[in-house]
C-alpha cells in the first residue's frame, strides 16, 4: 500500500515541478533570452521522464499482478504433474511431526522446506509462523489445524487446475484468482490462515491481538473496490454535470468534494457486500468493532479531501510568474493530494503494526507520530490561511512544509531505505 502512495506522491510531485519549470522557462522568454535558450530544450526531456514515470506507476498500481501471472503459468505444468503432490505430502508430513511433537521432525522438515517448489504466501506464513514459535520456545500445538487448511487449500486448487486443463467448468477470473492466492497477504487463504492461529482457551491475549491482525488484512481489500468505485462516480458525476450544465446551473465546490465521498460509499458498499459473501464462503469471522475502527480511519481520509476541496483556498494570482491562474490553481491540487497520501501514508503504517506484530520505536515515531503531527500542524495552518485574506504567506508556509516533507520522505523510500 505505501509503494502506490509513493507512486501518486512522486508524480504529483514530479507534475507540479514540471508546471513551475515551465512556467519560469516560458517567462525568462520575455525578460532573458540566455536562459531561455539554454534551459528550454530540457522541458522536453522532463516531460518524457515524467510519461516514462507515470507509465511505470500505472503498472505498479495497475497491473502488478500481470508479472505474477507471467510466472505462475510458466511453472503451472510442473506444479501439477510434480510439485502439488509432493507439497501435499509435504506438509502432512509437518503436520504428523507437530502432532508427534517431535522437534528432530519438526527441524528436519523446516529445513528441507527449501527444497520445495511449490510455495504459495499462505504456506511461508506457515513456515514463518512454526520457526518463530520454535526461537521462542512457544507452543505450537494450534498449527495442526493450520496445517490442515493448508493442505486442504492447496488440495482444492490442484484439482480446480487438473479440471481446468481438462476443459471442464472453471470459475470466473480463474488464472487471476490463483494467482492472487499464491502471491497476495491478503487472500482470504491467508485470512483464513491468521484465523486458526493463537487458541482462544490457550493463548487468549494473542488472540485479542490476532483481531486487528485478521482485520488489518481483509481491511486491506478494501483498495480492489476502490477503482471501480471511482469510475462509476466518475460516469455518474459527469453525467449528472453535463445535465446541471445544460440547465446553466453552476457547479461550485461542493459538487466537486462531493465526488470523493462517493468513492467511499460506493466501494464501501461493494466491500462490505463482497466480506460477507466471502466471511460466509470461507468461513472467516468479521471482527466488526475493529473494522468499524478502520473504516473511521478510511472515512477521515476521504473526509479530508471532501473538507479540503470547498475550504481549502486558492493562493492569490498576480502578475508574477509564480503566482499565475495556473500555479496557483496547481497548488490548491497538489495540497488536497498531498494531504490525503499523508493520511493514507499514517492508516497504512497502522495497518503494518498489526501486519507484522513488532514494536519498533523508530518506524512509530518516523511513520505515525511524525506524519500526525505534519497533519496537525498543516490543518491547522490551513485554517489560518482560510482566514487570511490578504496574503499568500501562511498558505505558502503550510504548502511547503507539506511539500519538503513529501521530497524527503520519497527520496528516502527511494534511496535511503533501499
Amino acid at each position: 500500500m505505501k509503494k502506490i502512495i509513493y507512486e501518486i506522491v512522486f508524480i504529483t510531485l514530479m507534475t507540479f515541478l514540471y508546471y513551475i519549470y515551465s512556467a519560469w522557462i516560458d517567462n525568462s522568454k520575455n525578460t532573458n533570452s540566455t536562459v531561455y535558450e539554454i534551459f528550454s530544450p530540457f522541458k522536453l526531456i522532463i516531460l518524457g521522464s515524467i510519461f516514462t514515470i507515470v507509465y511505470g506507476a500505472v503498472k505498479t498500481i495497475l497491473f502488478y499482478n500481470i508479472k505474477n501471472l507471467s510466472d505462475y503459468k510458466k511453472n503451472l505444468r510442473n506444479n501439477i504433474l510434480f510439485e502439488f503432490e509432493s507439497v501435499l505430502d509435504y506438509i502432512n508430513n509437518l503436520k504428523n511431526s507437530i502432532e508427534e511433537k517431535d522437534l528432530n521432525k519438526i527441524k528436519y522438515f523446516v529445513k528441507y522446506y527449501a527444497n520445495i517448489k511449490y510455495r504459495p504466501v499462505y504456506l511461508n506464513l506457515l513456515l514463518d509462523e512454526l520457526t518463530s514459535r520454535l526461537l521462542s520456545e512457544h507452543d505450537y500445538s494450534d498449527l495442526i489445524q493450520s496445517c490442515n487448511l493448508i493442505s486442504e487449500s492447496i488440495r482444492t486448487i490442484y484439482n480446480k487446475e487438473k479440471d481446468r486443463l481438462g476443459y471442464k467448468k472453471s470459475e470466473n477470473l480463474f488464472e487471476l484468482r490463483r494467482v492472487n492466492e499464491y502471491y497476495n497477504k491478503n487472500s482470504w487463504i491467508v485470512i483464513s490462515f491468521y484465523m486458526t492461529l493463537f487458541n482462544r482457551d490457550t493463548h487468549c491475549e494473542e488472540y485479542v491481538v490476532n483481531k486487528w491482525k485478521v482485520t488489518s488484512l481483509y481491511v486491506m481489500r478494501f483498495s480492489y473496490f476502490l477503482y471501480p468505485a471511482f469510475f462509476l462516480s466518475l460516469f455518474l458525476f459527469a453525467a449528472i454535470g453535463f445535465g446541471l450544465y445544460s440547465l446553466n446551473v453552476t457547479l461550485n465546490r461542493y459538487f466537486y468534494a462531493s465526488f470523493s465521498l462517493s468513492v467511499f460509499f460506493i466501494s464501501s458498499l461493494f466491500y462490505i457486500i463482497n466480506l460477507i459473501y466471502n466471511s460466509k464462503k470461507h468461513h472467516i469471522k468479521i471482527f466488526w468493532p475493529q473494522l468499524i475502527t478502520y473504516f473511521a480511519f478510511i472515512f477521515i481520509i476521504f473526509l479530508d479531501m471532501f473538507l479540503n476541496v470547498i475550504f481549502s483556498p486558492i493562493m492569490k494570482s498576480s502578475n508574477d510568474w509564480y503566482e499565475s491562474d495556473l500555479i496557483t490553481f496547481l497548488c490548491y491540487l497538489v495540497y488536497i493530494i498531498l494531504s490525503a497520501m499523508l493520511l493514507s501514508y499514517i492508516f497504512s503504517s497502522i495497518l503494518e503494526l498489526f501486519e507484522h506484530r513488532t514494536f519498533n520505536i523508530l518506524n512509530l515515531i518516523f511513520n505515525i507520530i511524525i506524519p500526525v503531527i505534519l497533519f496537525v500542524v498543516s490543518f491547522t495552518l490551513n485554517y489560518f490561511s482560510i482566514t487570511n485574506t490578504e496574503s499568500n504567506q501562511t498558505y505558502l508556509i503550510n504548502f511547503s512544509v507539506i511539500f519538503v516533507y513529501w521530497i524527503l520522505s520519497v527520496f528516502s523510500s527511494k534511496f535511503i531505505n533501499k
